[in-house]
């Protein structure tokens, strides 16, 4: 498996990520996001938010999309306070 940086992701998640980060008024370069593939299109996501070390792993796939379970762990604190 290869590890891969988020500047390396597909442009649409990025934005993604970006608007949910904004959404809860945090930043994106306040994460460290990298993934691993297996080659069979899925994909484990891991996402640390500097600083706090909080952090999370997604599993996901071409019909699971982790953004959605990023943001939901952002808005409920997982990654620590939010100002939004």
């Amino acid at each position: 498996m290869a590890t891969r940086p988020f500047s390396q992701f597909p442009a649409e998640e990025q934005q993604q990520v970006a608007q949910a980060c904004m959404h809860v008024g945090l930043a994106p370069e306040m994460f460290e996001i990298t993934d691993d593939s297996n080659g069979n299109g899925a994909r484990r996501v891991s996402v640390r938010r500097v600083g706090t070390d909080n952090q999370s792993a997604y599993e996901t796939g071409p019909d699971a999309p982790w953004v959605e379970q990023f943001e939901s762990d952002l808005e409920c604190g997982l990654f620590g306070q939010v100002t939004a």
